[in-house]
């Protein structure tokens, strides 16, 4: 919605005085090519009037043959607006090919690839959890995970510290001590 639309007063003199500010306002829900779908409430706490009001504008509108609307089925009415009721904004530039940059959006990649070099995501990047063969490197990692974020499966048994907690005692001295 165009927060200020330019009017061309001369082009909305044949309408009748009550309809003009109706036309201005669906002009300002409109796109470049003159289609909207405001529904009539939304027009109408817009415009400040009666959704009754604003229907029989709309109606007005469309038997003028300035504005032409399709019933979507279940969604209301999409309107098309005449071009000659557009706003004129003429292009002060060629538009170039491509999406622009974007001015918080890094511009140097290789930039963002050494910091992710340095931060170790995984703890052996060549190793798989599943392939660890030492079931205290797997407590070890699934206690190490847990203080980190307090994730922990009930697959691995009670929380540390819990009533049937099934990590090895010698692993949860060396937590309480840490």
């Amino acid at each position: 919605m165009l927060a200020f639309v330019p009017v061309a007063f001369d082009v909305y003199r044949p309408l009748k005085p009550r309809l003009r500010w109706a036309m201005q306002c669906l002009v300002s829900f409109a796109d470049r090519a003159g289609r909207c779908f405001p529904s009539v409430r939304k027009l109408a706490a817009f415009a400040g009037l009666s959704k009754s009001a604003v229907s029989r504008h709309l109606r007005d509108l469309v038997e003028a043959g300035v504005v032409s609307r399709k019933r979507r089925p279940g969604r209301g009415y999409a309107y098309e607006i005449d071009r000659r009721f557009l706003p004129r904004a003429p292009v002060s530039h060629l538009g170039k090919p491509g999406v622009p940059w974007q001015a918080e959006q890094e511009t140097e990649p290789e930039k963002q690839t050494e910091r992710a070099r340095k931060r170790a995501r995984f703890a052996n990047r060549g190793v798989s959890f599943g392939e660890i063969p030492d079931e205290t490197a797997k407590w070890e990692a699934r206690l190490r995970n847990w203080r980190k974020s307090g994730f922990w499966l009930p697959l691995w048994g009670s929380k540390p510290g819990e009533a049937g907690c099934m990590v090895p005692a010698a692993l949860l001295e060396g937590l309480r001590h840490a």
